[in-house]
């Protein structure tokens, strides 16, 4: 009977954990450049049944949550007619320096101009310092005669990055990505051209790409989780009602 209990207690939680997840995707559907992720369940702990048979037949205890892995796929492009705006079509990141000094990793191509002193620097939404080919910040140049901070040749200057595995990658704040052992250290590459088999790089300026989440599928996994956390909370459930049912004929 306790290991009914298991069973229902070990769904209730991974499910959780599963609208979690969707809800976090749900919530960023409006965020540039962001990759939603997907729970991934494996079987808790097997007990043997009938260990005299030849095939020693298993029975599991459960469900866990395994792994969030990242849905790394192209999100919708929008024209924005910002000049300060950049896109990537096909693979690709931008790097950023972020307020700690630590390199990270984007698609989020909403950029900014944060002036500091006399000088200007293309920065993120949140303040991290856009990358060159160089690892260095972009600086900005003021015009003489209008001392505006000149635009010209600004997509020529902002590095793109991949990865041997851009799915293994990490999940960081402000639509940024950490590198993993499993996604291999960052590559620079040039646009147009091809450093892994089947990829492709481009940049579009005055354009964003949006959130790749589809509302449509979030809503699909919403259900399914909920009627999964439903039946863990009604083996639970009946699990105690046939406790209440044994402890009453004693």
């Amino acid at each position: 009977m306790n290991i009914s209990f298991y069973n229902g207690v070990s769904g209730l939680m991974a499910y959780q954990e599963e609208m979690n997840i969707i809800s976090h995707n749900v919530s960023n559907s409006g965020t540039f450049g962001y990759k939603p992720d997907k729970a991934v369940f494996a079987d808790l702990l097997y007990t043997r049944m009938a260990v005299n048979s030849e095939e020693e037949p298993l029975a599991g205890h459960g469900v866990r949550l395994a792994d969030s892995r990242m849905i790394y796929k192209q999100g919708p492009v929008l024209q924005s007619g910002c000049t300060l705006d950049f896109a990537l079509m096909g693979d690709g990141f931008f790097a950023v320096r972020r307020s700690d000094g630590s390199i990270q990793y984007t698609r989020n191509g909403a950029f900014d101009i944060s002036t500091e002193g006399k000088k200007g620097f293309l920065v993120t939404n949140d303040g991290s310092h856009v990358l060159d080919e160089k690892g260095k910040d972009i600086e900005l140049e003021r015009e003489e005669k209008d001392g505006l901070f000149d635009l010209e040749g600004l997509k020529d200057r902002i590095a793109i990055y991949d990865f041997p595995n851009p799915f293994g990658l990490e999940h960081a704040n402000d639509s940024c990505f950490r590198p993993t052992e499993i996604s291999g250290e960052a590559v620079l590459i040039e646009e147009g051209e091809t450093v892994y088999p089947g990829r492709n790089y481009q940049v579009l300026q005055s354009a964003v790409e949006q959130s790749a989440v589809d509302l449509a599928d979030e809503m699909v996994g919403v259900i399914m989780a909920q009627k999964s956390f439903q039946f863990s909370a009604k083996l639970v459930q009946t699990s105690d009602e046939l406790e209440q049912v044994i402890n009453n004929l004693r």
